[in-house]
């Protein structure tokens, strides 16, 4: 019961947004729409039981005129107009067809509007970042957030729908057809003992042992499958891993161990899925043999009363539908089993990411941005610096970043510059203290600039579009920093993170600065793969072209500290060194 529970509160957890939504009253008008059309097939379902008894009894009594009328007209007798079958097919067709079409056209809906909100809330506030530096990929569910919302979203919207119109349309069926079982079977006379209604707890009953059965054969699949799942993933992962680090893999020739790797990591999906085969086998020999045997077993305690002669060879025929019918809704658990175990583990997966980004966006830094003039300093005061897990990086930190001025923020490496980096910039939620920041443009620079996909152009303009700078402007910037070799290739949609060298990287975000044009500009280890004259001649090309710009460097190298007309050390300030726990923490040379 816990289980359910649990399960019930996941599904209210990630379906209750969109149906309170602005989209909800598509929401609402297209899931109303879906079962009324549903609950009319199943309606209509049950008025051809009764053209089934007209024609099977026309069968027996071998009369054609009645057969016919019963098959495409209508038929008048004790129980009153009986439509014929096909005009109950033609509408009950179109019917299902529509409530198929809108059941998507909802599900389409809703995948949009979540995926455009988890797109948002991932993106928003940094929350991407907090997850990789809290959980490092490691909390299930929280892991390959791109399979999250892309792959689990997708199917959890789809296998919702599907369970829950399904759920609802058995529970329909049943009282539909329980009433009509429960008067066409009659009471059965066993030793003296008159059993009404025989043929409704015969189907419970049934209905009941199928239901433990299964759950007994099937009831571990749904840890299998999720645990499928995440090995999935992991092995995607994997691949996507060893595709973005082809040259280093090359040049080590580390091919037999990724390839070992790769192995070990397809090794848990083929064990895993072994186990689900197993599992998947007996439940299916289980529900297969369930569903041939339950239409025999409907004509063999039919056949008591029919042998009897107190029932036409019709109304056997209605009765083992209405058998059918009703012991299909009680067993809608178990002919549902390995299905709503893949659901669940889908449930369960995308439940736990949101949660995750829910936490990650409820956290709040410690740290105090005070706004000042353009043309003030940036001061830092009382600051605390703190590793994920809680532990102290750097306490009591105190200076000052004065404007128009080169100044070098360096100690030995380890100490938490990259981290203060991050401080500063306003993405560690871990710190405590005051930071008062001029209210003017701001470049934070990393050790290895991101490269986004498409043109070289718009790798040159990120963050900005590409189409607020012209290709002029690009070239000249190229050539100014030593890349004018690729302004040829400024069209060109290529993987440039890989292409281009470490030093080429730096260089062109360098390219960047002097496009953007900040009035201040923070660069974390921005040259630690130039040599000394190459990063000499930037830091000199930035002082002639952005006279009026704020450099910070953060750095332990001496030939970068040189150019610098002010040198801050955080080294009184480091309580330990800095630990790798953070997610994308650039390792210092």
């Amino acid at each position: 019961m816990q289980y359910l529970r649990l399960l019930l509160k996941d599904v209210w957890y990630l379906t209750r947004p969109y149906f309170v939504s602005e989209d909800r009253k598509w929401a609402w008008g297209l899931l109303v729409a879906v079962l009324a059309l549903t609950f009319s097939v199943v309606g209509m379902d049950l008025l051809q039981s009764f053209s089934r008894n007209v024609y099977y009894t026309a069968l027996q009594q071998r009369d054609a005129t009645t057969f016919l009328r019963g098959l495409f007209w209508y038929v008048h007798n004790e129980d009153g107009y009986v439509p014929g079958f096909f005009i109950i097919t033609i509408p009950a067709i179109l019917f299902n067809v529509y409530a198929t079409y809108l059941q998507q056209m909802l599900g389409l809906r809703w995948r949009r509007w979540l995926t455009a909100r988890m797109t948002r809330q991932w993106m928003d506030n940094q929350t991407y970042f907090r997850i990789a530096i809290t959980t490092s990929g490691l909390e299930t569910g929280a892991d390959n957030p791109d399979q999250r919302i892309q792959e689990d979203l997708n199917r959890f919207v789809t296998d919702t729908l599907t369970q829950f119109i399904d759920l609802l349309s058995n529970i329909v069926t049943l009282f539909s057809y329980v009433s009509l079982l429960w008067v066409l079977s009659g009471p059965l006379e066993i030793w003296g003992i008159s059993i009404p209604g025989y043929f409704f707890w015969a189907a419970l009953i049934y209905s009941v042992i199928a239901t433990w059965v299964t759950h007994l054969a099937g009831h571990k699949l749904a840890g299998l499958q999720f645990f499928q799942q995440r090995v999935e993933a992991d092995f995607r992962y994997s691949l996507v891993h060893v595709r973005n680090n082809t040259e280093g893999i090359a040049l080590y020739r580390g091919e037999a161990e990724e390839k070992a790797g790769l192995d070990r990591s397809f090794s848990a999906i083929y064990t895993n899925f072994l186990s689900i085969m197993n599992r998947t086998k007996w439940l299916g020999l289980l529900t297969t043999g369930l569903d041939v045997v339950s239409g025999n077993f409907a004509l063999l305690v039919g056949s008591i009363r029919y042998f009897a002669g107190k029932m036409s060879f019709g109304t056997l025929m209605q009765l083992v539908l209405a058998f059918s019918r009703v012991q299909g809704a009680m067993s809608w658990l178990s002919n549902s089993y390995g299905a709503l175990t893949i659901w669940h583990a889908e449930v369960a997966r995308l439940a736990t990411f949101q949660r995750v980004m829910d936490r990650a966006q409820a956290m709040r830094s410690g740290i105090t941005f005070v706004p000042a003039s353009a043309e003030a300093d940036m001061q830092v005061s009382g600051l605390e610096v703190f590793r994920p897990d809680g532990s102290a990086l750097l306490k009591d930190v105190n200076f000052a970043l004065p404007h128009g001025q080169m100044t070098v923020v360096t100690s030995p490496s380890g100490t938490g510059k990259s981290t203060l980096f991050r401080v500063l910039a306003g993405i560690w939620p871990f710190a405590t203290g005051t930071i008062t920041r001029p209210d003017t443009s701001i470049m934070f620079v990393p050790q290895r600039p991101y490269m986004p996909t498409g043109t070289l152009h718009r790798a040159v303009t990120y963050p900005g579009s590409s189409d607020i700078c012209s290709v002029e402007q690009v070239s000249e910037v190229l050539e100014q920093v030593g890349l004018g070799a690729l302004v040829p290739r400024l069209g060109n949609e290529e993987h440039w993170g890989q292409i281009l060298s470490p030093g080429e990287l730096q260089r062109l975000a360098f390219a960047r600065i002097l496009l953007v044009r900040p009035d201040w500009v923070f660069l974390d280890e921005s040259t630690s793969n130039l040599d000394g004259a190459s990063e000499a001649a930037l830091y000199a090309l930035l002082a002639q072209t952005c006279p009026d710009m704020t450099v910070v460097s953060i750095t332990h190298r001496q030939s970068v500290a040189r150019l610098h007309a002010n040198i801050i050390d955080l080294t009184p300030f480091a309580v330990a060194r800095e630990d790798i726990l953070s997610a994308d923490a650039s390792p210092e040379p």
